[in-house]
């Protein structure tokens, strides 16, 4: 969808513009009733949207999606999701599939390959994520301060947000996790970033919301519908990804560390035994 379009649009209206991104395959055979009930708003909200981007009608925008439509391995994954709930437990491993499917899917590996190096270029990495991917900025700090570089957390919301703010420089980038919506933590960070001249990326289970154009690079991990649990299957992968890949950028400088890790292990063994 285009960016736009999308960046004019009410904060109900990007939230049916993600939701009919992600849903393409199944959005023909529903009715504004579903996809009201699906993501909690008003049958006109959803009625007076197809005219802010550009369709006469729920009809028209269909006719259209109709035309563009073609079988994915995603779909595919999807029918399979639906016909296969044996278990509980079965039910949610599929699901992980389907997840990673579906964030492989929407990759763009220049992109990735790109960012990296501009981290691993970076003075000091910043870390935001509240919520649920505070355990993606933990498991990023943890592996990366083992190559040896300088990574710091952010506070996740108030005024004590400043205090880390004000460390940011233009030779650093700021890793932000937006999951859901936007919020005014973030808005402030790709604000301030913005007139600093620092780089940032976007990692983020929307693929229509306002933050995408905001970020230097963005990458989509697909989570689960709004009304379903969220799953972090594809988002600790992305991360494990970016990881291995940061350790392959910085070569040995990366594995020296580690070397050293390992030294000082043995030589206070006795003094720090692990737990």
């Amino acid at each position: 969808m285009n960016i736009e379009i999308t960046k004019n649009l009410t904060k109900k209206q990007q939230i049916i513009a993600d939701y009919i991104t992600k849903q393409a395959d199944s959005i023909p055979f529903m009715t504004e009733k579903d996809i009201s009930t699906a993501i909690g708003v008003s049958i006109a909200t959803v009625s007076r949207f197809w005219e802010a981007i550009g369709y006469e009608s729920f009809k028209a925008y269909k006719m259209q999606l109709k035309k563009d439509s073609i079988i994915t391995p995603a779909s595919k994954m999807k029918t399979a999701l639906e016909k296969y709930e044996q278990t509980r437990v079965g039910h949610m491993l599929k699901a992980g599939v389907y997840y990673l499917e579906e964030t492989s899917k929407h990759m763009d590996n220049h992109s990735f390959y790109e960012a990296i190096e501009r981290i691993v270029a970076s003075d000091t990495i910043h870390l935001y994520g509240s919520g649920s991917a505070e355990c993606l900025t933990t498991l990023l700090q943890f592996r990366l301060k083992r190559f040896g570089m300088s990574v710091q957390t952010m506070a996740k919301s108030g005024h004590e947000l400043f205090e880390d703010l004000v460390h940011c420089q233009e030779t650093d980038i700021i890793i932000i996790f937006g999951f859901v919506q936007s919020s005014p933590e973030i808005r402030t960070l790709f604000d301030y970033a913005r007139k600093k001249g620092c780089q940032t990326v976007l990692i983020t289970d929307l693929l229509v919301s306002p933050m995408i154009e905001e970020a230097t690079y963005t990458f989509f991990t697909e989570r689960g519908d709004m009304r379903e649990f969220h799953s972090m299957v594809a988002a600790i992968a992305f991360v494990e990804s970016m990881i291995i890949a940061i350790g392959k950028q910085m070569g040995e400088v990366a594995l020296t560390k580690l070397h050293e890790l390992q030294t000082l292990r043995k030589v206070y063994a006795g003094e720090l035994p692990k737990n």
